[in-house]
């Protein structure tokens, strides 16, 4: 057979900014999720796949570029080696078609390789967010998973552990949809979501999606200024088993702690949260598998919030260090994230009356989230923004311009 180079493969890592090494990484994490053993694809593996020399990957490794990509072998330009190996992609799709309505035969049996499919597409729903920020089109393919979820479960024949799983992936499904509507300001939605996601996640006994949805509903309360509700909700995420069990949920949960406790103006509070975020993340393993929803929470993130949380309590030399650390340290593939620490990094030099360089920094945050931002959190910030411009310089000339440019919708916030 005639060598042909992947293109379809070459466009979808260009489109999402993996590197050969990236890519090799995650289907070797997908593999340890599907097989219980660390896969062994190496950057030249991948190399083989984009020139055209491996035109067919392994079945199993076809089925963790499904859950890293969150599409088909065929859908990434591989060309199968066989008409058999061709109806074996197929059957591997039929489970994505008939989850969601009658094409499914009642009482089928369904296992993991389904959970695991039905995972990959959730997860991708996490690229989505990280790159466009939450939105009613997000919101509606994440509930559209859950139901999915949920139709297996009323549909199918299934053991303990795959019935739980779908449960999980259920309240996963419907946390991101919460998610999306607690990025575009609408807390009944998000409101009503987060209490499905939690009897979801407690059907499942799954105590990671539980910290999950404790986690938004900490981010909903403060969005709505009701303090002491947040923080109990971050208190329930932080005390929790999987918090106990892995550093990195810990560390999560202790950001949270730590941004309530900012909201309320408790600076030592919030040092003391930060501090135990910092300590937890250093002893977490980078190496075992997590779902998508958490890819965004590595070091830049926790620089970050510190200095969301610097910014808050008026340290704004502190806030300023910690964003220029969060945007030399994050992963390209997350725009929206960039975007709101940009923003973050325009208010501190602001603060600091550093107008000029202040001005510059927020056109790269409106570069980045476009001019009408579609997360509300990101707007909000480009308001406090303009109105600490007006404050403090309204005269000089960079200030002028940016304050005689028409204001992005208000909404709210992180």
């Amino acid at each position: 057979m005639e060598r042909v180079r992947n293109r379809a493969l070459g466009s979808w890592m260009d489109q999402h900014r993996f590197t050969t090494l990236e890519l090799a990484d995650r289907v070797n994490a997908a593999l340890e999720q599907l097989t219980g053993r660390r896969g062994r694809v190496s950057d030249r593996t991948v190399f083989r796949w984009l020139s055209g020399e491996t035109p067919w990957p392994q079945a199993r490794q076809r089925q963790a570029l499904q859950m890293v990509t969150g599409q088909s072998a065929t859908g990434l330009g591989f060309v199968p080696r066989t008409a058999d190996g061709e109806e074996d992609e197929v059957r591997r799709r039929r489970f994505v078609t008939a989850a969601g309505g009658a094409a499914l035969p009642r009482n089928a049996a369904v296992g993991m390789s389904d959970v695991h499919r039905l995972r990959a597409r959730i997860d991708a729903l996490a690229h989505q967010d990280d790159a466009h920020g939450g939105s009613r089109g997000l919101e509606k393919t994440a509930l559209h998973r859950a139901d999915q979820a949920q139709e297996l479960l009323q549909r199918t024949v299934a053991s303990a552990r795959v019935r739980g799983a779908l449960y999980a992936l259920a309240a996963d499904a419907t946390t991101t949809a919460a998610w999306a509507a607690i990025d575009t300001h609408n807390p009944a939605r998000a409101a009503a979501c987060l209490h499905r996601a939690l009897a979801l996640a407690g059907m499942a006994h799954d105590a990671d999606a539980e910290l999950r949805a404790w986690h938004n509903l900490s981010m909903l309360a403060t969005q709505q200024d009701r303090h002491s509700d947040a923080l109990a909700a971050a208190e329930a995420a932080r005390t929790s088993s999987a918090a106990a069990r892995d550093p990195l949920y810990a560390s999560l949960a202790h950001a949270r702690t730590a941004s309530c406790h900012a909201r309320t103006g408790n600076r030592q509070a919030v040092l003391r949260s930060l501090g135990y975020a910092e300590r937890s993340f250093t002893h977490a393993d980078s190496d075992i598998w997590r779902p998508g929803w958490l890819r965004f929470f590595d070091a830049a993130e926790l620089h970050g919030l510190a200095g969301v949380f610097h910014q808050r309590l008026g340290q704004y030399d502190l806030a300023e260090y910690r964003a220029h650390h969060a945007l030399a340290q994050m992963h390209p593939d997350l725009v929206r994230n960039r975007a709101y620490y940009t923003a973050t990094l325009a208010l501190a030099q602001a603060a600091q009356r550093n107008i000029e360089q202040a001005c510059a920094t927020a056109d790269q945050a409106l570069a980045l989230a476009g001019p009408v931002p579609a997360s509300a959190r990101i707007r909000t910030l480009l308001g406090q923004f303009r109105t600490r411009l007006s404050a403090l310089a309204p005269y000089e000339p960079a200030a002028a311009d940016w304050l005689h440019r028409p204001p992005a919708p208000p909404s709210g916030r992180r």
